[in-house]
């Protein structure tokens, strides 16, 4: 267990909706200031108290749930709520059969329904409309599992799909999954990650049968039992997340197999019998804590199953990190070293020419907060300074990793969205080379400034290979930054000239310490 966790408790299925993070976990959505500043708002916990004046924009809980749970196989997942909630759907299908076809899984549509609700729904109540669309899903397509989306108005109203789902539960063949996310609730937009989970714990997430630790001496000529004892001894569960590339995946996998692990990963793409038996790990592993703590600490209280949580595997530090703990916990740390070693000699020899390229340069990151600490960290070990960061949120498992800053007064911006706010930051800093979050980039080029991305379905950040994609990637961006240049000239920046001259953190409400 990660000391970030010991004070940390899992025990709400019994309740309808997984609580907030504002209420579960260490959270600021809302600072601007230093690495310094936010380490020691963080450790006063004054920060969490943190608002804004107002809000230019955000995610969406909906949105951050559907990402979760309609990649699983075999499902159809019911929008509850108005016309156009979840119409990101449309944007993701194409990707999603990429990855069902790279995954050897069976290449099929998404498939949702929407219960459309209008003005009489909200007076009236949209229950009649959701047990239609819930019964239309089982007649028509057969699904493994529903999966219903309960968007802000049925949760304003008082729709009850609970009582709905427990009345229907017995009467259809498929497992029918309530998945709370109203967005109103919360200002932790990674809430709505924390509310699939919660609806995935609680209706598909089967009991397991538990096996002791097994040696390979136990299975020298046993029975298939042992056999079987010996093989969840060494399973592992590599929690993948959407921002994870096939790339990722194997790059991942080929190092924990090369420990003699067997690797399943999930829970993306995975079938419905799949996340049935999720607790049968020895171990769960973890890349992104943002992504995976509450659904973690359910299956270690409900199972016993430890798990991995501490890091991100990117990057050269980081990735030999995260090895050594999970090395640790199957007694390997003979094995990992040897692996490390020539890893990490094959790496450095190839990260040399690009070395010489990024030494000097400067760099600003953005997005997931331990994702942009640790592509920071690498980028800072090729000789680059890291001028900022702007984390879309801030909590406890980020907090070890200010330290990796080299330059503890580099800017910290956290704002879910807010570009108003980061491009007075990118415009007076004037980094070499930005790095961000899918649809930052638009923003930031108008300044001149050039632009790579922080992830993409398409490409391999993670691990040892992923480390050297990020090298070459950010070579070969300043290697030619004419681009950039060309539509900072020739593009009108979206506010006006003295927007950029105020201070962009003045909209920031700090808490008042009584």
């Amino acid at each position: 267990m990660s000391k970030l966790t010991k004070d940390l408790t899992y025990d709400y299925l019994s309740a309808e909706a997984a609580p907030t993070r504002e209420e579960r976990i260490e959270a600021t959505y809302a600072f601007g200031g230093s690495c310094t500043g936010l380490k020691h708002g963080m450790g006063q916990g004054c920060t969490k108290y943190n608002s804004r004046k107002f809000a230019q924009g955000g995610g969406c809980q909906l949105s951050l749930a559907l990402g979760i749970v309609r990649s699983f196989q075999n499902v159809v997942v019911v929008i509850h709520g108005p016309l156009g909630c979840a119409s990101n759907n449309l944007g993701v299908a194409g990707y999603s059969k990429t990855f069902r076809v790279l995954k050897h899984k069976p290449v099929t549509d998404n498939i949702w329904l929407h219960t459309n609700l209008d003005e009489n729904d909200v007076i009236s109540g949209g229950i009649d409309k959701l047990r239609e669309a819930i019964l239309y899903a089982e007649k028509e397509y057969r699904p493994d599992a529903i999966i219903v989306g309960n968007s802000c108005v049925p949760g304003i109203i008082g729709d009850d799909i609970d009582s709905l789902i427990d009345e229907l539960d017995g009467q259809l063949s498929a497992r029918v999954v309530p998945v709370h996310c109203e967005g109103f609730k919360s200002k932790f937009v990674a809430t709505g990650y924390d509310s699939a989970y919660h609806g995935v714990l609680k209706k598909l997430v089967d009991p397991i049968k538990k096996y002791d630790r097994a040696t390979p001496e136990d299975v020298a000529g046993a029975t298939a039992d042992a056999a079987e004892k010996y093989l969840h001894s060494k399973t592992v569960n590599l929690l993948n997340v959407g921002s994870t590339s096939y790339g990722d995946e194997v790059e991942l996998s080929r190092l924990l197999k090369a420990l003699g692990l067997n690797v399943r990963v999930m829970p993306l793409y995975a079938s419905i019998e799949e996340i049935s038996r999720i607790g049968e790990a020895a171990l769960n592993i973890s890349i992104c804590a943002t992504h995976d703590d509450y659904l973690i600490g359910h299956l270690k209280e409900r199972f016993g199953t430890e798990y991995v949580i501490d890091t991100l595997p990117i990057g050269i530090k980081n990735t030999n990190q995260w090895l050594r703990v999970i090395a640790k916990f199957f007694k390997l740390e003979d094995e990992v070293e040897k692996l490390i070693a020539i890893e990490n000699a094959q790496l450095e020899e190839a990260l040399e020419p690009f070395k010489k390229v990024l030494k000097g340069k400067t760099v600003f990151v953005g997005g997931g907060e331990t994702r942009i600490f640790t592509t920071a960290e690498f980028y800072q070990s090729l000789g680059m300074k890291v001028l900022g960061l702007k984390p879309h949120n801030f909590d406890r498992f980020a907090v070890p990793m200010i330290d990796d800053i080299d330059d503890q007064e580099a800017v910290i911006d956290v704002a879910p969205g807010q570009p108003s706010e980061e491009l007075v930051v990118l415009n007076r800093l004037r980094p070499d080379l930005y790095v961000g979050h899918t649809g930052a980039n638009a923003w930031v080029t108008k300044l001149g400034i050039t632009t790579t991305p922080l992830f993409g379905q398409s490409f391999n950040y993670m691990g040892y290979s992923g480390a050297f994609e990020l090298a070459r990637k950010a070579a070969r961006r300043l290697q030619n930054t004419a681009f950039s240049k060309k539509i900072g000239a020739n593009v009108a920046l979206p506010f006006r000239p003295e927007w950029y001259e105020s201070n962009p953190f003045d909209n920031i409400k700090e808490a008042q310490q009584g």
